[in-house]
């Protein structure tokens, strides 16, 4: 009976540290994904990636024969995207200098170096 009992607390003690555990990590996750959109933010700023890629890609469709019609359609979806993920981004990234400062400023500066 002493035995079936700490089994059982050692299964329950078990439980809890592995729930712990993955508690721990869904924050550092979030935690990281918070971090990773701030330095998205800090490069599409100092970049301009998403419209040169946007450009480009009209570019190549029209050298293949796609449609006008259908490479505006496409631009006006894809440029919302964009103006939709530069609101995101910059939210995040002014959470970020909030909660770090400077320091975060001077690491996503380092980063694009």
């Amino acid at each position: 009976m002493v035995q079936k009992e700490n089994r059982l607390l050692n299964t329950t003690n078990t439980d809890r540290v592995e729930k712990q555990t993955r508690r721990n990590q869904t924050t550092s996750f979030n935690k990281m994904e918070a971090i990773a959109y701030g330095v998205q933010a800090r490069f599409e700023e100092s970049t301009g990636y998403s419209k040169r890629v946007t450009n480009e890609t009209i570019s190549i469709a029209r050298a293949l024969g796609v449609a006008d019609s259908e490479i505006e359609r496409w631009a006006t979806y894809r440029l919302s995207c964009i103006a939709r993920d530069a609101e995101r981004l910059r939210d995040i990234k002014s959470l970020l200098d909030k909660v770090y400062g400077r320091r975060f400023s001077a690491m996503a500066k380092s980063t694009r170096a």
